[in-house]
């Protein structure tokens, strides 16, 4: 132990310290992908690989043994296009990235107010909201709006009359990015016949990621939330409001969280103001 203290340097920590911002800013590149999701079972992967070499598994042993030589091109051909993204946002990525709030309780509400009104006037619409896994790739071959969200911009966008409105519009970072993006449809035999383009557009993304998607149903006049290939209908504005809030906002869970603490405080201050008064009772008895 004393040898390792003395031969340690300030290049020693130099060093140190450059391996670990390569690895933070690549845990940070890998968030916003799909690879992300796979992270876990590489792990597994690699422990198996030395439980076999240090365990008589000998089976297991020569199975990683062949495997392992072809693991990394196995990696590179499944996750081709996560990988070409990550090296292009190398170059655009801060260094220091601040807090990415996926959507605050004034953009949730301008989405369900939007939804509300193109199902009055059954027109179709599809919006995507991104989470932790990003939408990028879909934004770049959109057209790119960058704008605030409002209810009066997203009427305008699935206007029939807009050249932009058979597309999907895609919400990240709190922000219209991008309009007219196309979807993968899902590949799921198992879904309604019934279901249109829209639909399974709005399936498939969410099989694809985390996003949110709420989609407006121009032949029946409703709303719909689809998340994790699963459709979930909405009765009207409120209930796709508190759904999406439920889903997505932080500062309605800080509000349930700080009105329980007023409830906390309340009834503690109940019980020592009870407890002043009796303690006054017994004092004003004795004498």
């Amino acid at each position: 132990m004393r040898e390792i203290i003395e031969q340690f340097s300030w290049w020693s920590a130099l060093d140190i310290l450059i391996i670990a911002v390569l690895v933070y800013h690549g845990l940070l590149l890998l968030r916003g992908t799909r690879a992300a999701q796979m992270l876990t079972g590489i792990l597994l992967l690699a422990a198996l690989a030395s439980m076999s070499s240090l365990l008589p598994f000998t089976t297991l042993h020569w199975l990683m043994s062949r495997l392992y030589p072809s693991f990394l091109l196995i990696i590179i051909i499944i996750f081709q296009d996560d990988i070409r993204h990550m090296l292009s946002t190398v170059g655009r990525r801060p260094l220091l990235t601040g807090s990415e709030m996926v959507s605050s309780g004034f953009i949730l509400d301008e989405i369900s107010r939007a939804a509300a009104a193109l199902a009055a006037k059954r027109i179709g619409a599809l919006i995507v909201i991104e989470r932790d896994i990003l939408m990028t790739r879909y934004v770049e071959v959109g057209i790119t709006i960058d704008a605030k969200v409002s209810k009066e911009l997203l009427l305008s966008i699935f206007h029939p009359s807009s050249p932009i409105h058979d597309g999907a519009v895609v919400i990240q970072r709190g922000r219209v990015a991008a309009a007219g993006c196309f979807l993968p449809l899902t590949r799921d035999e198992n879904v309604d016949s019934n279901l249109g383009t829209r639909h399974r557009a709005a399936i498939g993304i969410s099989q694809e990621s985390d996003a949110v998607v709420v989609i407006v149903s121009e032949e029946g006049a409703s709303t719909a939330v689809v998340i994790d290939g699963q459709v979930k209908r909405m009765k009207d504005q409120k209930g796709l409001r508190e759904f999406l809030g439920s889903l997505l906002t932080i500062e309605d869970q800080e509000d349930n969280q700080n009105s329980r603490l007023k409830s906390v405080r309340h009834n503690v201050s109940e019980y020592m103001r009870r407890k002043v008064r009796r303690m006054k009772g017994r004092s004003s008895n004795e004498q």
